[in-house]
């Protein structure tokens, strides 16, 4: 009997921690924060549940940042390898440290590549960034991104 009741204890105790946390997952949309239960991007709107329950559909070019399941996406301007802005995307935030910040940006996943002006392949594809004294420059040299991503403690797995 006790090995029942130890094994409900377990199951009930691991319910709750797995339940969730709020305002872990947040969006930032015209200035004002939200904190979401539950996030939904479509095509031109992001519809959030804040964690009081209130449903709100907010046009994506209002979205300025957002928090979902862990990752940070930035909307930043997207620069090709000459250091030309072609859009505004939304990158993620890998790491920061002594006010520097490295991004990563999926071309599948947006379906341009910047390294070479094309749409991008069916295999993802990442591209890295650093935002250093407000100006993002994109990583393109293998030697050098492995130097920033050895500033950033970052490690690659290949």
């Amino acid at each position: 009997m006790k090995t029942i009741g130890t094994i409900a204890f377990f199951l009930l105790l691991s319910l709750v921690v797995t339940a969730g946390n709020p305002g872990n997952d947040f969006v930032i949309a015209d200035g004002i924060y939200y904190d979401c239960a539950e996030i939904h991007r479509g095509f031109s709107n992001t519809r959030i549940t804040t964690n009081d329950g209130e449903k709100l559909k907010i046009p994506n070019f209002l979205v300025q940042s957002f928090r979902q399941n862990g990752h940070h996406f930035e909307l930043l301007p997207l620069v090709n390898g000459k250091g030309d802005t072609v859009t505004m995307t939304y990158m993620e935030l890998i790491a920061s440290r002594n006010g520097s910040n490295l991004y990563r940006y999926c071309t599948n996943c947006n379906k341009y590549d910047p390294e070479n002006g094309e749409v991008a392949p069916l295999n993802r594809i990442y591209r890295y960034y650093v935002f250093k004294n407000g100006r993002l420059q994109l990583l393109h040299d293998g030697a050098a991104t492995d130097a920033v991503f050895a500033f950033f403690q970052v490690k690659v797995f290949k």
